[in-house]
């Protein structure tokens, strides 16, 4: 660095020394007159109860401040703070309605030696609306868990409602009144006091909200538990022309409550019978659950949904090969074919073809009209016996070989 630039350089240093010693004296020993804007000084409103007895609330309530244009020695104003000022506003003093207010303050304290210019026009504007009242059910939210094969009995809460106090708009907007918090793995009964919460429609809570309570005491009931399976009973058969295609429960299995020494025998739950004859397609019923005593369920009602699917049965045909009977054959004649057999052609539901058998055809070829020797083909007459829903649609001709006796 060369010597020219080190001469600018003390020059700087030394201006800088003697603005700093000029501001100093100037600040303390003249002390001249400065004035200064402080903004944002908080508010505080006295009274307030005059609005309750007056049937307002404030709408959204939020801090009040007001701004103030001071003037004062510059030492002074450097060390002037918000803390310093004492300002209220009267909420008692003026006649108020339903909107916007403006409402003047008062500043009670504030430094010495420092001058408030904008004193005579200071105010701040609060918006005023109806003080209603609303009565809510309390429901709990507490998230509880068990220890293993513990189950909740039932919960109770006391006291059962609270009362909320607020502007409409606040008030209008709750919805619910929850206890809130947590319990982990509970194995015996309990309470507790649990905070309330007021909350809207979508679950998000409300604010400038006051309440009779605070509080609500929770307690929760336990008992021993298990889970089983459920066995649907039926009784009848499914209506004619119809086949039972499946079921489905709206429970498989259930949560049965009680005595430990009980539980321990229990390994399913049956329910009461199913009239299957009273079904119709897509049918679905309420059933009830077949409870020991002293079994409870932890998890409804005591009873289940249970849906039929019904599907309408189609006719099949089944061919059976049947022994002939012959009758009314003249003394004069016999039969030379060591037996006689006949196709018998049925239609009916598969379910009752199953059932059908040769012994359930008699078959019968009647004779009456020979009056020759030959072979001859006849169509004998089929009958059935003791068979549902099965009717005869075909019968084999068969062929029969007649003979003069001697």
């Amino acid at each position: 660095m060369d010597k020219s630039e080190n001469g600018t350089l003390i020059v700087k240093i030394i201006c800088l020394l003697l603005s700093v010693v000029l501001w100093l004296y100037i600040s303390n020993v003249e002390n001249p007159l400065r004035t200064y804007e402080l903004k944002g000084i908080p508010v505080e409103l006295t009274n307030e109860d005059s609005l309750v007895d007056s049937k307002f609330a404030i709408v959204n309530k939020q801090p009040f401040t007001v701004d103030l244009k001071l003037e004062g020695p510059s030492s002074e104003i450097l060390k002037v703070k918000k803390e310093d000022f004492k300002i209220v506003a009267d909420m008692s003093a003026y006649a108020l309605k339903v909107g916007e207010n403006t409402i003047p303050v008062q500043i009670v304290s504030y430094p010495e030696n420092i001058t408030i210019k904008n004193n005579g026009m200071l105010g701040i504007k609060v918006n005023l609306e109806e003080l209603t009242q609303k009565e809510l059910t309390i429901s709990s939210k507490v998230k509880v868990t068990y220890k293993e094969n513990i189950y909740e009995k039932e919960q109770n809460i006391s006291p059962k409602t609270v009362t909320i106090t607020g502007g409409k708009s606040s008030v209008d907007k709750v919805t619910e009144a929850i206890l809130t918090g947590e319990e982990k793995d509970v194995d015996k009964n309990k309470q507790g006091d649990y905070n309330i919460q007021f909350i809207d429609s979508f679950g998000n809570a409300v604010s400038n909200i006051e309440s009779n309570i605070k509080t609500a005491k929770l307690s929760i009931t336990v008992t021993n538990g298990k889970t089983v399976p459920v066995n649907l009973k039926t009784t009848g058969n499914v209506p004619q022309g119809f086949v039972l295609d499946g079921y489905e429960l709206s429970k498989n299995n259930v949560t049965v409550l009680g005595d430990s020494q009980i539980l321990n025998k229990l390994e399913s739950i049956d329910t009461e019978a199913v009239d299957m004859s009273s079904l119709q397609p897509d049918s679905e019923v309420d059933v009830k659950l077949n409870l020991p005593e002293g079994i409870s369920i932890g998890d409804g009602d005591g009873s289940i949904k249970a849906k039929f699917k019904l599907k309408k049965e189609e006719n099949t045909t089944k061919n059976i090969e049947c022994n002939v009977q012959y009758k009314n054959l003249s003394d004069v004649f016999l039969v030379t074919n060591q037996s006689l057999v006949s196709n018998v052609k049925l239609s009916g539901t598969q379910e009752a073809l199953d059932k059908i058998s040769s012994q359930n055809i008699s078959v019968i070829l009647d004779l009456a009209n020979v009056k020759e020797e030959g072979t001859f083909d006849y169509t004998p007459q089929a009958t059935l016996v003791n068979a549902n829903n099965v009717t005869v649609s075909d019968v084999g001709n068969v062929s029969v070989t007649i003979k003069k006796k001697g």
